[in-house]
């Protein structure tokens, strides 16, 4: 009753297809949509640089490109706990060995503009503790403007340990990390260059292990 009630009142539209929800209650995506999402059951056939395993949860095509936008644009934040449960019950991502889930960060400037980083709201749904390990060292330009070649270049060098993560700053954080098994979160990933430099830092702050997973994967270009 309260969906057909809100259905009639707010017409919601479907993120993805733009049709008339049926029951807003349960999110901006229809039923139909989220079924025709192109899923992805194995691990990525290539995987980033530093990284022992890379899983997605789709491809970044059809209705997920709208769904993903959408979460991260046009403010329907609620989208993280479907995103992240899709996630978590990914069939080749076993967090039951994952010590802490560390997210991609975003620059400061870039989060401040957007309100959120979404990588971080995906993490927090996962399970694991989640560490704030990273930060960006300075502005880059986005990734989904560039081809593969310029994704490496552009964020050579771009992340380091937090400074302030912790009381101790990074020698503590160091702690935290040596001999763990992490898990690297992002929203997308295409060539793998941004997963590539976090787990460098990661490895060399004495992760034993750095896996990554991403809700969505592009074709490399």
């Amino acid at each position: 009753m309260l969906d057909a009630t809100l259905a009639f009142l707010i017409a919601a539209r479907c993120v993805a297809c733009q049709q008339a929800l049926a029951a807003p209650t349960r999110g901006p995506v229809c039923a139909d949509c989220w079924a025709a999402v192109p899923w992805d059951d194995g691990p990525c056939d290539t995987r980033p640089r530093h990284v022992s395993t890379l899983v997605a949860a789709a491809r970044y095509d059809g209705p997920m490109r709208a769904i993903v936008q959408a979460f991260k644009y046009a403010g329907h934040q609620t989208l993280d706990v479907p995103l992240a449960r899709r996630l978590s019950d990914h069939p080749a991502l076993d967090l039951r060995h994952i010590d802490v889930v560390v997210p991609v960060p975003l620059h400061p400037w870039r989060r401040l503009v957007r309100g959120f980083n979404q990588a971080e709201r995906l993490a927090r749904h996962l399970g694991p503790p989640v560490l704030h390990a990273l930060s960006r060292t300075h502005w880059t330009p986005a990734q989904a403007s560039l081809h593969a070649d310029a994704r490496e270049r552009n964020v050579q060098d771009a992340f380091a340990l937090a400074r302030h993560v912790t009381p101790g700053g990074r020698r503590r954080l160091r702690g935290m990390l040596s001999g763990a098994r992490v898990l690297l979160v992002d929203d997308v990933v295409t060539t793998g260059g941004t997963m590539s430099a976090c787990a460098r830092v990661l490895r060399d702050a004495g992760a034993r292990d750095v896996r990554a997973a991403a809700v969505a994967r592009t074709e490399k270009r």
